[in-house]
């Protein structure tokens, strides 16, 4: 069997990453591949590239797996034989993120370049929108979930090369999918705003003919009145709660139809998309500059953004936009890293090249958050030395008061008191039992029959 053992890198462009095991693989559709393929390959990148999408592609269906041009993209099927059930969520990984995993490796085929600049080497791709495999097609006992679609070309220098008017098509391509999802969401939620609204009066419309006909007819008053003071209270509550069903909302819901994302928070965020991506674009193609820099100021980014609006557009979305930009167009290969300010409405981004990044960013960016355990034990061991340390200076204090009662200038008063109380007295606390207790306390008791007095 001619199987190849596929690796995945944990931190993409990082030359120094020991890759984990992902599956190991053989030819499903066609038996055999029109291409070659090594015993291992590491899948050590990213790409969200118009040549790296699975539409408009199918593998080959005959055995021999014959394509003729060897410039073009040739495709089929791999099934994953190793058992171990990790394919199905890598794919589904790539399929959440929208974009493909690549593989370079040396290319096996030794084919003749046509490519100006060729000898570069083969390119392996995983898209996240494979085309279906036929039902017909799949072999008997074989999971579907188990099967990878991937694109293979004998030479990257043919899609590295790429003219600027092809990066221009690509960005206005983007832009108009973007107009398209955001004219299609403000269809669905204004559909499912109608529904609602149609729904909830036709329950107020079936609450109110209930009520009519269940309402007994009122006798006529006697006098003028009808009801009188309390009558008309509870008359103009009940028109009240019948009309807090069908109160409208102030604000009037645009129409998708005349929906324009060039104006008000779509079109700010939209034309800083526009602006960073060709900034990264021109930084990019710039050999020479391995770090730049993307400043942002709230108050002049949210100038021509109306007050209503002004909730949608925070700082917090223009980080995630150029985080964005510089994953698409680095393809997960650069860092961004946002440096320190002094103002919450100002922000700088400093990005680097593959390479470029300082360690001590490295290493504050591959910190992770103390385990559960760890932040247990050490608060664990803050108690004990707290306790330690209180038990310490409680000890010191007993030492400290003993020591000064030990010493000569330190007297005990009130020891010897007279008991100033009368013969009466003394008499009714002997009967009632507490004079002996007293008398150990205070001494011998002696009582003068002259005077009367205890001494």
């Amino acid at each position: 069997m001619n199987e190849t053992t596929i690796l995945l890198s944990p931190s993409p462009g990082d030359p120094n990453a020991k890759p984990d095991f992902l599956a190991t693989v053989e030819p499903l559709l066609p038996r055999r591949t029109p291409f070659t393929l090594p015993f291992e390959l590491v899948l050590d990148g990213y790409t969200r590239e118009t040549w790296s999408s699975g539409k408009g592609t199918e593998a080959a269906q005959n055995d021999d797996g014959d394509q003729s041009n060897d410039d073009e993209w040739k495709s089929c099927y791999l099934v994953s034989t190793d058992g171990r059930n990790r394919l199905p969520g890598f794919l589904k990984y790539l399929q959440g993120r929208k974009k493909a995993a690549v593989g370079k490796f040396e290319a096996m085929d030794d084919l003749p370049s046509s490519t100006p600049g060729g000898g570069g080497k083969a390119i392996l791709v995983v898209p996240y929108d494979p085309p279906p495999i036929p039902a017909e097609d799949l072999p008997q006992g074989v999971d579907s979930s188990q099967v990878m679609f991937v694109k293979y070309l004998r030479d990257e220098n043919i899609v590295s090369k790429r003219s600027p008017e092809d990066v221009k098509r690509q960005q206005q391509q983007r832009l108009q999918q973007q107009k398209m999802q955001q004219q299609k969401q403000q269809q669905m939620m204004q559909q499912k705003k109608a529904q609602e609204m149609k729904q909830r009066l036709e329950m107020v419309q079936q609450k109110k003919s209930q009520s009519q006909r269940r309402a007994p007819a009122a006798p006529a008053p006697s006098s003028g009145k009808r009801g009188g003071l309390l009558g008309n209270l509870l008359g103009a509550q009940r028109r009240t709660e019948n009309h807090l069903h069908v109160v409208r909302s102030k604000k009037a819901s645009s129409d998708p139809m005349n929906f324009d994302p060039t104006a008000g928070a779509a079109g700010c965020i939209n034309a800083f998309r526009t602006k960073v991506s060709e900034d990264l674009e021109k930084f990019k193609s710039d050999p020479a500059t391995f770090v730049t820099k993307v400043s942002m100021n709230l108050a002049s980014l949210v100038k021509s953004v109306p007050l209503e609006e002004m909730d949608k557009v925070t700082m917090d979305v223009f980080k995630f936009t150029v985080h964005e930009a510089v994953e698409e167009v680095g393809m997960d290969r650069w860092i961004a890293v946002k440096e320190p300010s002094e103002f919450m409405d100002e922000c700088t981004m400093a990005i680097y090249k593959e390479g470029h990044c300082p360690p001590e960013i490295l290493e504050e960016l591959n910190k992770g958050e103390m385990p559960d355990e760890a932040k247990g034990q050490a608060k664990h061991l803050a108690e004990a030395q707290t306790k330690a340390m209180q038990k310490k200076g409680k000890k010191r204090d007993e030492e400290m008061v003993k020591k000064s009662l030990k010493e000569d200038n330190v007297r005990v008063l009130n020891a010897n008191k007279r008991d100033r109380r009368t013969l009466e007295q003394i008499q009714r606390d002997m009967q009632q039992g507490e004079a002996g207790e007293d008398a150990k306390k205070v001494g011998m008791i002696e009582v003068r029959p002259s005077t009367g007095k205890v001494v």
